[in-house]
């Protein structure tokens, strides 16, 4: 009957809780969720192009819904940032025509570039001439708010003239700067002497002591967040060992573009084994669907809570050990995954496994417990030692007790 009123009462408060679950925002962030490890990030790469062109002023305003938005910035040959992903214009730029624009960005002035259009979505012969136009970086920082990070992917040699112009617009706080091509090494000796700016650590490949030297050094550096990449998809930046280096500082990023993600898909199915590893920012094409995805693991986590909650205090006296046994397992197993992050599957898996431990709750008296001592080589050693010392002590107590009835 006790039984029958828990499940009743566990069957009102399940309904009770779909009712009142509410969807919280995910997207918004701040640098300081870069230093912690709370909440999983996603970067939208190069703004919804979706919806706009890739790297477009437009682009970068609806990504920063999500709160990290990546874009590529080139320098013109006035040398002021503008946002494009090639080093030429051909897939991207037409003019007012439609007309294919070819040639190097960097023989190409600020004024030549932001008057000329972008193709649709992520370019190509195929897409239809937009209305938006080039964007300098001006134009994009403009729609990052306190909600929002603009993550430049630039590389070394262009560096300190990205930095000059981000510096004179007062956005330092507005981006992050990130290196796709040069070595940890080189990014840490090119941005070390500026304290005013966020960097993402880097390493691709595949050698386990360069991928814990890369992580090692960029915590050292102030590099809270390292990127990972490699096209191995059981490659040591996915195992555990290399994982726990983020366990006591710091968050791994994997892209999910280009393959660099062991050739994960950029779909549910790769988000959800990669956090599952460790990893905590993900960069993504699909910002929409990752949001939801998000949203579904904190449903998950408000329910698996609710059950920990619900069955932390169940008296287990009644019940067998194996079934008493199994309960605990799922129950501290679905404690420890709360304490940290946990993919979505992490947590259906373990809101599962807790309630059918619960339903399997098994009454009958408690196995007779049997002490068993298995000999080994060590414990043999130890016995000896341990009967030599009782010996030996025992042969002094008698020396001494002789020796002191002989005085008396």
């Amino acid at each position: 009957m006790v039984r029958f009123w828990n499940k009743f009462v566990l069957s009102m408060l399940s309904l009770t809780l779909v009712f009142n679950i509410f969807s919280i925002s995910v997207g918004a962030v701040s640098r300081e969720d870069l230093d912690s490890a709370e909440k999983i990030i996603c970067i939208v790469h190069r703004g919804d192009w979706h919806s706009f062109p890739e790297n477009s002023a437009e682009a970068v305003k609806a990504g920063c819904e999500y709160g990290f938005v990546s874009v590529d910035v080139k320098l013109t040959k006035d040398g002021k940032a503008v946002l494009l992903a090639d080093d030429t214009t051909d897939r991207m730029v037409v003019d007012a025509d439609g007309k294919t624009v070819s040639g190097n960005v960097a023989d190409k002035t600020y004024a030549e570039l932001t008057a000329l259009y972008l193709r649709a979505e992520n370019g190509s012969e195929d897409k239809a001439k937009t209305d938006c136009r080039v964007s300098g970086l001006d134009s994009a920082l403009s729609f990052v708010s306190e909600d929002s990070l603009l993550i430049l992917n630039t590389n070394c040699e262009n560096f300190e003239k990205v930095y000059a112009e981000v510096k004179a617009l007062g956005a330092t706080e507005k981006v992050v700067f990130r290196f796709l091509s040069d070595s940890n090494s080189d990014i840490i000796k090119t941005t070390s002497v500026y304290d005013d700016i966020t960097v993402f650590g880097n390493y691709q490949g595949n050698i386990i002591f360069l991928a814990t030297s890369a992580v090692k050094k960029s915590f050292e550096n102030g590099m809270n967040v390292v990127e990972l990449g490699s096209k191995n998809g059981n490659g040591v930046l996915y195992d555990e060992f290399l994982m726990d280096r983020f366990n006591e500082q710091g968050r791994a990023m994997a892209s999910m573009v280009n393959g660099r993600s062991g050739k994960r898909p950029d779909s549910e199915r790769g988000w959800d084994d990669l956090i599952r590893l460790g990893y905590s920012v993900i960069e993504t094409d699909y910002p929409e669907q990752f949001n939801e995805y998000l949203e579904q693991i904190e449903d998950e986590e408000k329910q698996l809570n609710y059950y920990v909650d619900l069955y932390k205090s169940t008296d287990l006296q009644p019940y067998t050990t194996d079934s008493e046994k199994a309960f605990s397992t799922a129950l501290d197993e679905a404690k420890n995954l709360l304490s940290g992050k946990g993919s979505l599957s992490e947590m259906q898996n373990a809101r599962h496994a807790l309630q059918l431990a619960y339903d399997n709750l098994t009454l009958g008296e408690k196995k007779a417990v049997t002490l068993k001592f298995e000999f080994t080589a060590g414990r043999l050693i130890a016995v000896v030692l341990c009967g030599g010392a009782i010996i030996a002590a025992q042969v002094f107590f008698f020396r001494k007790r002789d020796k002191n009835k002989k005085a008396n």
